[in-house]
């Protein structure tokens, strides 16, 4: 505490009389005391002779002298390989097949069981009306409409073509009703005949 005192003091701030008979007095703040005041006239570059003349040839020495240790490893990484063969990871591979089945198996479950939510959620949303048919056969007009409206007008067909197309229907029908008669009275009239052939 004494020393932050005596940092703001430095700074021209908290200045007391107590605090400079103090410092006058004590041995170690007058310390601190030339230690903070080498520090501020470094920060401010106030003096280039604060390090001396000869440092760089000091602390070349001074690394020369050091003695270099080199770390060697104490023990050697394992290969893949001999992990693999340790009890531990085999243990380890025979209860995490297990538990990721597990969790592949929950995960899956964990979205049917969302997915089958939401898809509930969503159907319960939306308004049912009940007088809307499901499949709606007739139009709206009530009218029979053409396939496509881009049909070409040669392929339409107009009333008369269909009168025409009646016509030859009906006599076609008519020929055949008359051939049926005929072809049966004469099988009636004439039964030794047909069982002849």
């Amino acid at each position: 505490m004494q020393k932050e005192l005596l940092s703001a003091y430095i700074d021209g701030e908290q200045v007391s009389a107590e605090l400079t008979e103090k410092l006058c007095q004590d041995a170690e703040l007058q310390q601190s005391w030339a230690s903070f005041h080498t520090i501020r006239a470094v920060m401010r570059q106030e003096t280039e002779v604060l390090l001396g003349a000869d440092f760089t040839a000091k602390m070349e020495k001074l690394i020369e002298a050091e003695e270099i240790k080199v770390a060697s490893p104490v023990v050697s990484q394992p290969s893949p390989e001999e992990v693999e063969k340790l009890p531990f990871m085999q243990k380890f591979k025979s209860l995490f097949a297990p538990l990721a089945q597990v969790a592949v198996a929950a995960s899956v479950c964990l979205v049917a069981v969302l997915g089958t939510q939401s898809l509930m959620t969503a159907k319960n949303d939306v308004p049912t009306n009940v007088d809307t048919p499901v499949l709606q056969t007739l139009p709206f007009n009530n009218l029979v409409q053409e396939v496509s409206y881009n049909a070409p007008v040669k392929d339409v067909i107009t009333p008369e073509q269909l009168e025409q197309k009646n016509k030859r229907i009906g006599a076609m029908l008519q020929n055949y009703e008359v051939q049926r008669r005929l072809y049966s009275d004469s099988m009636i009239l004439n039964p030794q005949q047909s069982s002849q052939k």
